[in-house]
């Protein structure tokens, strides 16, 4: 061209200054670099992050500068070197580049370019100087594009070159909006068919998230807006509701959860204000929801949130562009948004003839201009006729074998005709006689016959699975039975000897008879107090419960959370402990899956298998009796225990600091026989909370960095899976270095204490890791160290998981550009396991040392001895202490 190698004059939209409207000036456009493209721009949109560029709210930003960064143009000329692009060439340039060189680009898992804005500003070109000028002075770039000029120069790896076919007034939104969007619900969110969906703010990018929902395959997609206007074209897109919080009293999150019913699958804010962030992962699906930051927030704006929200299950992320794919690697060098129209054609299969295919694609375009851009600011790409590929879904796992049903009857009145009496008789001599099958239909109708119930006394009789050896009733050990009424009269041991003479010929569980159990517990009378060892009735497991006998319990920091008060749903006086073994002594009726004798481990998190969220594989938070146990009770709302008269609590399902508990039995996982109590006890709540943090929740890859905040015995589970993940480098956090050995005994490579260093420890880890960990861990249940582990994560993959349990009305806070910047910030509970079902797996992986467990124990102590375990937990002078029952 023969301009090329000149300086251009041409036109541009000049900011001079923070809050004044843009001046159209002549500028002069130097030529091109080495390593540089000139751009003659053909059409630009305008994007709402120009505007925050005028605002003085983006950050990084020198003026004057000329805006501008969706823009489509024809190359003009090439500097020297460059090899992807020629002039006359239709190329988009790109606010985020891709060199293919960087250890960001060569990363499969992120999308970000080191060269990019968020890693050093793009005020200037590479060699820091600028190719424009005006009046003589300097004029800055804008993210290295500046498309609000007639002219431009980029570097080669910030252009892609496009289809020679494609409408440049339209393609040129493709440069940041319409991919930013669309992208957040395919590539960032991975929306899936049949989900529920939030969008908060439908301007031109939420618009395009609403169509990318809907190319997905949600079956609800929610717009929320205060301009109502703006529900005709979203509606147009895709959005099956639309709603204004105006329109409601109640924070609009609250409206959201009750009209899913328990929040959205997946959120999106496309606004850029905190208090809608906040809003945005609030509205999401406690356990499974996904919330994604695509609006850009105000530069040195903090979100802060109840660290709670993440705990419980839901994953917070942000997205740039959208997360678009690109071609890495230097011998085909494009940029993100070079793959954006092959992505879409490439990717997507016809609705209307169902043929796959990009050529198929392109002549569908060309042909009959099935695809088109229009009014998305003023144009929006429409896709209601293509879709996105999904693949089947395996199906979930299921089946299970028959069991045998050892049922639970209350025994009928005695003397009564046809009653436990007659049919327990019939029973025993069809023993003597060898006929095994009226054993069974003979006992079975003892056992349906009726109730019981000592008048006077208050103590019901039950028929219950126990075998002879480990029959605990006091008046007839010899007859290998319990007869669990108080009444001791004869015509009851001799009924209970026939039943012992069923019992020992016939091949099923056996039956004994529940009573109320007096034993000793611990006792929390009030918040803030030791516990108190007291004698305590524990009542008859009722319809689906198991009273468990406890062998060994573990004391960890989240009784002492409750003890202290902090706790929100802390209720007193209770029997705390979660972190127990024991053998079943008796169960309700309709218990299916464990009987009396089998060795077993409670579950603070049940697994019903029937709930949504038990058919989800995404999490493991059952909630078929959350708020019962929440409240401190049985799934019936009452309590099996009392002391001195008055009604005691239940904690966390579980109460396992007594020598006799009740659970739910959707709250017990059955495990290998030979299991020895007092180690694996340790795995109803630390280690498997920790361990699955990094090898379920995180997903730790091989050879990647991990950093651990806190080397107690989560951390050190946590240290523990990082290194059976196969990563490379796995550094401890923790201001007691008297842990440090352990740490390294557990797979540290270092350790390090905040305390050694004047600067923040993020920034420390970031300059030790060459950008930050690719994985962290915040163990302790600090909000401040919670943040810190966040951004100690490196840009554009880092992931950070909360493990650790922050005080109640606490919240996490951090600049939002962490997350839109490509970190993700999740949390976990009980490292994602599904309970019941993963429970005796890690018992099976123990057994055969594929996991640690008895490093983990360093006191031993009597049940009576419980205060002192507290103290030295306390005190960093433990790991975990077993309490022997």
């Amino acid at each position: 061209m023969a301009t090329s190698g000149k300086v251009i004059r041409c036109r541009a939209a000049v900011a001079w200054a923070v809050g004044k409207p843009l001046s159209v000036e002549e500028v002069e456009v130097a030529p091109p670099k080495a390593g540089e493209v000139r751009i003659k721009i053909v059409a630009t949109g305008i994007c709402r992050t120009d505007d925050h560029v005028l605002e003085g709210c983006f950050p990084n930003v020198d003026f004057p500068v000329i805006p501008g960064h969706e823009g489509a143009g024809i190359v003009e000329s090439v500097g020297e070197g460059v090899t992807s692009v020629k002039p006359g060439d239709k190329v988009i340039p790109l606010c985020l580049p891709q060199c293919g060189e960087c250890s960001f680009c060569l990363n499969p898992e992120s999308y970000y370019c080191q060269k990019s804005h968020v890693s050093e500003p793009q005020n200037l070109m590479p060699d820091k100087t600028s190719r424009f000028t005006c009046k003589g002075k300097q004029i800055h770039h804008f993210l290295w594009v500046s498309t609000f000029a007639e002219y431009t120069v980029v570097p080669e790896y910030a252009v892609a070159k496009i289809d020679a076919a494609a409408p440049l007034d339209k393609v040129c939104l493709l440069g940041c909006g319409f991919p930013t969007g669309y992208g957040a619900a395919i590539n960032t969110a991975k929306v899936k068919p049949g989900s529920t969906c939030a969008i908060f703010g439908v301007g031109g990018v939420g618009l395009s998230v609403v169509m990318g929902c809907k190319a997905a395959g949600a079956a609800r997609i929610i717009a929320v807006d205060i301009n109502k206007d703006k529900f005709a074209k979203a509606r147009e897109l895709g959005a099956t509701d639309c709603i204004s919080p105006r329109d409601f009293k109640k924070p609009i999150q609250e409206v959201l959860t009750e009209m899913t019913g328990h929040g959205v699958d997946y959120s999106f804010e496309v606004i850029g204000h905190a208090d809608t962030m906040t809003a945005a992962l609030a509205s999401c699906n406690m356990n499974t929801g996904v919330c994604v930051m695509v609006g850009v927030p105000v530069s040195g704006s903090v979100i802060s949130v109840d660290p709670m929200l993440l705990l419980s299950g839901r994953t917070w992320k942000g997205t740039l562009l959208g997360e678009m794919p690109a071609t890495h690697g230097t011998s085909q060098l494009q940029a993100g948004q070079s793959a954006i129209l092959k992505s879409m054609l490439s990717s997507y299969r016809c609705w209307v003839c169902k043929f796959d295919g990009e050529e198929h694609h392109r002549d569908v375009l060309r042909k009959n201009n099935i695809m088109h851009l229009k009014d998305l600011f003023t144009t929006i790409l429409t896709v209601h006729l293509v879709r996105r590929k999904m693949e089947a879904a395996p199906p979930a796992p299921g089946g299970g074998s028959a069991r045998t049903r050892a049922r639970c009857r209350p025994l009928a009145r005695a003397g009564r005709r046809g009653g436990v009496s007659s049919c327990f008789r019939q029973a025993a001599a069809a023993v003597r006689h060898g006929r095994r099958g009226e054993v069974a239909r003979r006992a079975r109708g003892g056992a349906r016959a009726g109730a019981f119930a000592e008048a006077g006394v208050g103590g019901v009789l039950q028929i219950c699975v126990l075998p002879p050896e480990r029959c605990s009733a006091s008046q007839n050990r010899g007859a290998g039975v319990g007869l669990a009424s108080p009444c001791s009269r004869p015509t009851r041991t001799r009924r209970a000897a026939e039943i012992g003479a069923v019992i020992d010929a016939w091949e099923a569980p056996a039956v004994s008879v529940c009573r109320v159990i007096k034993c000793k517990a611990a006792v929390a009378w009030e918040a803030g107090k030791p516990l108190s060892l007291e004698d305590v009735e524990v009542a008859p497991p009722k319809a689906h419960e198991v009273r468990i006998k406890i062998v060994a319990t573990a004391v960890c920091h989240t009784d002492a959370y409750t003890l202290s008060g902090a706790d929100p749903e802390g209720c007193f006086p209770v029997i705390l402990g979660h972190e127990g073994a024991g053998i079943v002594e008796s169960v309700g009726e309709g218990v299916t899956k464990v009987k009396p004798g089998d060795t077993v481990i409670p579950l603070y998190i049940p697994q019903c298998g029937e709930c949504k969220f038990c058919k989800n594989p995404k999490t493991n938070l059952c909630q078929k009796i959350r708020i019962t146990q929440g409240k401190g009770l049985m799934p019936d709302g009452t309590s099996r225990f009392t002391c001195k008269g008055k009604q005691i609590y239940h904690f966390m399902g579980t109460s396992t600091f007594s020598e006799y508990t009740v659970v739910a039995d959707i709250s017990v996982a059955k495990i290998d026989a030979a299991a020895p109590l007092d180690k694996v006890c340790l795995l109803g709540c630390g280690i498997s909370t920790g361990y699955g943090a990094a090898v379920n929740t995180a997903k730790v890859e091989p050879g990647s960095t991990c950093a651990i905040f806190g080397l107690g015995g989560v951390g050190l589970a946590a240290i523990m899976g990082c290194k059976i993940a196969g990563a490379s480098r796995i550094i401890g956090i923790d201001l007691n270095k008297e842990k440090y050995a352990k740490a390294k005994e557990f797979g540290a490579t270092e350790c390090i204490s905040p305390q050694d260093f004047k600067k923040p420890i993020q920034e420390v880890l970031v300059e030790m890791t060459d950008g930050g960990v690719d994985y962290s861990f915040e163990c302790i249940g600090n909000v401040g160290v919670m943040r810190a582990a966040l951004e100690a994560c490196h840009k554009g993959w880092g992931v950070s998981v909360i493990v650790g349990v922050a005080a109640a009305g606490q919240e996490i806070s951090t600049r939002p550009f962490q997350l839109v910047t490509g970190r993700t910030w999740k949390g976990t509970a009980f490292g994602g396991w599904k309970s019941v079902d993963s429970v005796p797996k890690l018992v099976t992986d123990y057994m055969s040392k594929k996991i640690k467990v008895d490093e983990f124990v360093t006191h031993t102590l009597p049940f009576d001895k419980i205060n002192e375990a507290f103290e030295l937990m306390h005190t960093g002078k433990s790991i975990r202490t077993v309490l022997k029952l």
